[in-house]
């Protein structure tokens, strides 16, 4: 899940280690990624913002 106001690990290269994952074969890999006007915390936001991690997780999960 890539988070746009996350400057440690930018959402631009978790969407890149989604696509080698699916280009080695992983067909069960997604890319989320939350927008900065959903979440403000950077790379703190699985920590703090479970109202958008949770619901997201909760789609991939189910």
């Amino acid at each position: 899940m890539g988070v746009a106001s996350d400057i440690l690990f930018p959402a631009w290269q978790q969407r890149e280690v989604a696509e080698s994952l699916r280009l080695a074969g992983n067909r069960n890999v997604a890319h989320v990624e939350l927008s900065e006007e959903l979440s403000l915390f950077g790379h703190d936001t699985f920590l703090l913002d479970l109202e958008h991690v949770g619901g997201n997780l909760r789609m991939i999960l189910d």
